[in-house]
Formats: C-alpha cells, sequence, structure tokens
C-alpha cells in the first residue's frame, strides 16, 4: 500500500490516486493566498480516498513568517477534527511546539511525522502522544538523529517512504528490516498493520 501526500493545487490527482493526503505545506503557505488554500484543502478532505490531512506543519528553516504557518497548521488541524482523520506533519526544528500544540489540540487521530529527524527523547515523547514517525533515507546515516531513533522506537509506531531522496521504497524496507533484526517479510506486515490501524482502512 502506498499513501501519495498530495499539495493543495494538486486536486486534480485526488481522482487519480487510490490512497493520498491533502495540505497546506508550510513552504507554500502566503499571506496572500492562505485563505484561499485552506478552503481547497477543506473541500478536498471528505473525499473517502483522501485518508489524512497534510503535509502541514511549521518549519522554522524557511522565511515564511512562523506565526502565519502557525495558523495555517492549526487549522488544518481543526479540518482533520472534522472529517476524522489523520494529519501527516512536516516539522523542522518546531518538535517542541508541536508536543505542545498535539496536548491542546485534542485532536484523537494519529499525527504522522513525516521524515523524521529528532533525537530518541524526542521520539518517545511524540509516540507517547499518539503519533507515527515516518523514516527514510537517513535509516543509512548512522550518525543521523533518525537512525539513533529508528533503533529504539516500537516497529508499531513506524512508516517508511522515499520522499525523493535518491534511495528505492524496496531499499529503505531492507535496511529497515537489517536494523531491526526482522525479515523482509515480518516487517511488511507489521508495517501493513500500522497502516490499518492508523487510516482505519481494511486492506
Amino acid at each position: 500500500m502506498v499513501l501519495r501526500n498530495l499539495f493543495h493545487n494538486e486536486l486534480a490527482q485526488i481522482e487519480t490516486t487510490p490512497y493520498c493526503s491533502i495540505g497546506l505545506h508550510p513552504w507554500h503557505v502566503t499571506k496572500e493566498t492562505f485563505r484561499k488554500d485552506v478552503e481547497l484543502v477543506e473541500k478536498s478532505a471528505i473525499k473517502s480516498n483522501v485518508l489524512a490531512i497534510g503535509e502541514t506543519g511549521i518549519d522554522k528553516a524557511i522565511e515564511v513568517d512562523f506565526d502565519l504557518q502557525r495558523v495555517a497548521f492549526i487549522e488544518q488541524i481543526e479540518i482533520a477534527k472534522t472529517v476524522n482523520k489523520p494529519l501527516i506533519i512536516h516539522c523542522v526544528r518546531a518538535y517542541d511546539e508541536m508536543l505542545s500544540i498535539r496536548k491542546n489540540s485534542h485532536h484523537q487521530k494519529p499525527w504522522i511525522f513525516h521524515w523524521f529527524n529528532a533525537a530518541p527523547q524526542t521520539a518517545s515523547d511524540l509516540i507517547s502522544k499518539g503519533c507515527y514517525l515516518s523514516f527514510g533515507h537517513m535509516l543509512f546515516k548512522e550518525e543521523s538523529k533518525a537512525f539513533k531513533s529508528f533503533l529504539k522506537i516500537p516497529l508499531e509506531r513506524v512508516f517508511l517512504e522515499t520522499d525523493d531522496a535518491g534511495v528505492t521504497i524496496t531499499e529503505v524496507y531492507e535496511r529497515a528490516a537489517l536494523l531491526k533484526g526482522i525479515s523482509l517479510h515480518a516487517l511488511q506486515q507489521q508495517i501493513e498493520i500500522n497502516f490499518q490501524t492508523c487510516f482505519g482502512i481494511k486492506l
């Protein structure tokens, strides 16, 4: 199973994508188009093959106004609450803010942190708040925070991805299985269970 993340302006692709998410990415938040863009997400969120809202979140490494990013993010949390769907999170240098917002949002569905790359303690804190963590090419970099966190967290809270990083999803799965000391088949089965549990989909 594959979940494809679509940007808010890629609505035409919803109809041809079996499972997808839709969101206003923090990179694309602008004061001029913010309201219209959030409305596009809201209109698409009800579709049955849109399993989650996102990517959305906060990125402190870009020039987009932080407060505007935060407003866009919180509005998309409200959309996710209304349609009762998970969120896919883009987070850069803002995990403390994410933990605070998660605590105060009262959103019962999981949050999935895309391309997670933070310390094991942060990973543990997020998992304790009902979040999943998604890993990709950083699993090949043993000095990375993602690598160290992956070794310590339960597979029941893991997803795997590529995100145009120059490695195939097969390579990511093989690497993850090796690091966890389990068979590729066992890993695939667990990720499938995670998918069904997180998104409420029977495969």
